[in-house]
């Protein structure tokens, strides 16, 4: 098994191994990840719980279907982007049902140019969402890796934004050793981010 520079094995990244249908574990992972942030979006969208949680089913059985023939082109299109066209796709399609059954005959959902604008609005809130939701699954899921001395130092120099020097004195180390344990830390949380989204999601050193 391959290990990145921290040391730690790394795995294949979780977009590939849902492939595969018949890898529970991974599945379960991703539903784990993911379901929150598209059960958020749809919440977001003004879905009642019951509704939300209906419609994020929907998302993750066409996720199902199409993942195997989802070609992960950085060049072409994203898998945030792609998962996002999906969700906003099942959102659409649920309010048009509602809005048919209040309403026979009316379409609420806007085409044409404003259409178009709010689907760009919708573009780059959900990019958001899903960076910040990656970044904080991925910070949650490396914490148990490592000391609570460690992590606190890459609390004080990379999430707070602290000086190393500054932070060194708060916990009576050398400066050096600030740096190894940011280092160890951002090592461990890209190899995550990698594997939870096989997306270029940006860990600012």
């Amino acid at each position: 098994m391959a290990v990145d520079s921290s040391g730690a094995p790394t795995r294949p990244s979780l977009l590939l191994r849902i492939r595969d249908p018949r890898d529970v574990e991974a599945w379960q992972t991703f539903v784990e990840v993911y379901g929150r942030l598209v059960y958020r979006h749809c919440c977001g969208k003004g879905l009642r719980h019951q509704d939300a949680e209906n419609v994020t089913q929907e998302v993750f059985a066409q996720v199902s279907q199409s993942i195997r023939a989802f070609d992960y082109r950085p060049d072409l299109g994203r898998f945030r982007a792609w998962l996002g066209t999906v969700t906003r796709h099942e959102i659409q399609r649920f309010l048009k049902k509602e809005a048919r059954a209040v309403h026979a005959g009316e379409d609420p959902a806007g085409d044409g140019v404003l259409g178009n604008a709010v689907a760009r609005e919708e573009d780059t809130n959900w990019d958001e969402a899903f960076q910040a939701h990656v970044l904080a699954t991925a910070l949650a899921r490396c914490r148990p890796h490592f000391t609570d001395q460690t992590w606190r130092a890459f609390e004080l120099a990379w999430l707070e934004k602290r000086p190393p020097a500054e932070v060194a004195r708060e916990l009576n180390w050398r400066i050096d050793k600030v740096y190894v344990a940011k280092s160890r830390v951002l090592d461990r949380l890209e190899q995550k981010v990698r594997e939870l989204a096989d997306d270029s999601i940006l860990v600012a050193r």
